[in-house]
């Protein structure tokens, strides 16, 4: 019995102590475990620690300033710079801290200009839950500090803003572009000073030589070398012509066009201008009008005809078309200045010589001509360029070397097809002159322009007042009843001409008016000159210029709506 207990007694002390070592043996391996979670987590957080240093270093040495906002558009992180970006306190700012106290805190510091306060905070407000303000913005501060704001949003809400000084950035690319500005003035400067040269010479010269033949009793003579003088003026005023269309402030007047009327009528002309070459010309059927003005389209086509032929030496043939055709959206987006719609296309192409990419990419440039020195102005296409522009249309050209040149006008469709307006053309007839008892007031401050209309009108039948001034002009029109029409200047001392024209139409309401001016039309609408309903005649004009336009004035005294 006692021998039977002891075993019992042995044996339970022997499965305790197995119980303690297992028990032993699994503290010390949860020890080690616990151990290893310490040391693991002692890594991580030293390397949180780490990344949170850099990442506070970075915030620190960034030269932008950088601000976070979670979902509910609350600060959750900022760094030094975003303060002085933004232009509130550093010592407002707190973690949770709304977007609105601190858009409010700018308004009320100016950061917006003279706002209402808590109008501009809806209104910014309002603006970034529509996501409108998501992206690159630029923004000018009072301070005249330039900044760019790259706000982008994060995956769980809310969105981090970046702003960056731009201002150094920017004062270099206006620097820049103030430079390429100054080159193309130059430029374009230096072509108009060679040309006026030359044709200062032509025409300086050759009066001079007219003034020795009369001298010498030559008549004959002296009027050969008048003849060419006159000649290098013509030059000179189309010269002025191709460079205010280049820089769209010739003065146009625009009307209804058909535009296989114009291409017909102008294909005699062509023909006679581009010899041997043949023409060929291609009109669609139901072609929609456009609005422009007739005669420079004339001219436009004629130019770029002539400049086929010139690129045509061993012949070949040119083909004008016309079509209906649609500019769309991805179209105008690829293409400055083009608005999408519907446009009438006339497309000039030859077989000529063509011109590299190099040349076709700087062909509507001022003064850039591939021909020989004397053979081109460089002033063709630009001219062409200008003048579609100005008309609201589009211009684009096709080249490849040794395959042919096409240019294609786009001008807008006339959504309104009313009837095409009808004018007495007087060019095609003999130069009007003078009916019975007619008499114009002609009001001038430049004393040679004032002397040569005077003397053109006399010569064209006209009974002539002149006036130095409005208030001469003024004085002359309450005194003589027999006044048929006032021909004025724009630009006059003290009264100027529309002071004049409102003047005078107070006390004769029905006297039909006609206006000279050699500033082109935006010249004239920054010294706010324009008026509406009057007559145009721009200088220099010729002796037929005048007769025309002093005529069309008075059968027509109630005139159009063209601008002066």
């Amino acid at each position: 019995m006692d021998d039977l207990l002891i075993a019992i007694l042995v044996a339970a002390i022997a499965g305790l102590l197995g119980l303690l070592f297992r028990a032993n043996r699994a503290a010390r391996r949860h020890q080690d475990a616990l151990a290893q979670v310490r040391s693991d987590l002692a890594r991580v957080t030293a390397l949180a620690d780490d990344k949170a240093a850099q990442w506070q270093t970075i915030l620190t040495g960034m030269p932008d300033g950088l601000m976070v906002l979670n979902a509910e558009l609350r600060l959750v992180e900022w760094n030094q710079n975003f303060p002085r970006f933004v232009g509130v306190p550093a010592e407002m700012l707190r973690e949770g801290m709304h977007l609105a106290d601190i858009l409010r805190a700018q308004a009320v510091a100016g950061e917006f200009g003279p706002v209402d306060v808590e109008q501009e905070v809806r209104r910014r407000l309002k603006m970034i839950d529509a996501g409108v303000s998501t992206g690159t913005i630029a923004r000018t501060r009072p301070n005249g500090q330039t900044m760019e704001l790259r706000r982008n949003p994060l995956a769980k809400g809310g969105f981090v803003t970046l702003y960056t000084d731009i201002t150094d950035q920017r004062r270099i690319e206006d620097q820049l572009h103030q430079a390429q500005k100054m080159e193309a003035i130059g430029q374009l400067t230096g072509g108009v000073a060679h040309d006026f040269n030359n044709l200062l010479t032509v025409i300086v010269g050759n009066l001079e030589m007219a003034q020795n033949a009369l001298e010498e009793s030559s008549p004959l003579k002296a009027q050969g070398k008048i003849e060419a003088a006159m000649g290098g003026a013509q030059r000179g005023a189309m010269l002025t012509q191709r460079l205010l269309a280049f820089s769209r402030r010739q003065i146009l007047e625009p009307r209804p066009v058909d535009p296989n009327r114009i291409v017909s009528g102008m294909s005699v002309l062509i023909r006679h201008s581009i010899g041997t070459i043949s023409l060929e010309t291609v009109l669609a059927g139901e072609i929609w009008h456009t609005v422009i003005d007739p005669n420079q389209l004339e001219n436009v086509l004629l130019n770029l005809a002539i400049n086929a032929r010139d690129a045509m030496p061993d012949g070949g043939k040119i083909t004008i078309e016309t079509a209906n055709t649609y500019l769309d959206a991805a179209y105008a987006a690829a293409h400055q200045d083009v608005t999408p719609g519907q446009y009438v296309l006339i497309a000039v192409t030859d077989d000529g010589t063509g011109m590299s990419h190099e040349h076709a990419a700087r062909a509507f440039e001022p003064f850039f001509t591939t021909k020989e020195i004397g053979k081109g102005s460089g002033l063709g296409l630009s001219q062409v360029y200008g003048f579609v522009k100005q008309s609201k249309g589009h211009v684009k050209l096709y080249s490849e070397l040794g395959s042919g040149t096409t240019v294609k006008l786009y001008l807008p469709r006339l959504m309104t097809e009313s009837a095409l307006a009808v004018e007495t053309d007087y060019s095609q007839a003999e130069t009007p002159r003078a009916r019975k008892g007619e008499t114009i007031l002609v009001v001038e401050d430049d004393s040679d322009v004032l002397a040569y209309a005077t003397d053109a009108l006399k010569s064209l039948g006209y009974g002539v007042i002149a006036a130095r001034d409005g208030v001469s002009a003024l004085t002359v029109l309450n005194t003589a009843a027999d006044i048929s029409l006032l021909l004025t200047d724009m630009s006059l001392p003290g009264l100027n001409g529309p002071e004049l024209i409102e003047q005078a139409r107070d006390c004769r309401p029905d006297l039909p008016v006609l206006c000279t001016t050699g500033y082109p039309a935006m010249a004239i609408l920054r010294r706010g000159l324009l008026t509406r309903g009057i007559k145009t005649v721009n200088k220099p004009f010729s002796l037929i210029t005048l007769a025309i336009a002093v005529r069309g004035a008075m059968d027509n005294p109630a005139g159009s709506d063209d601008p002066c």
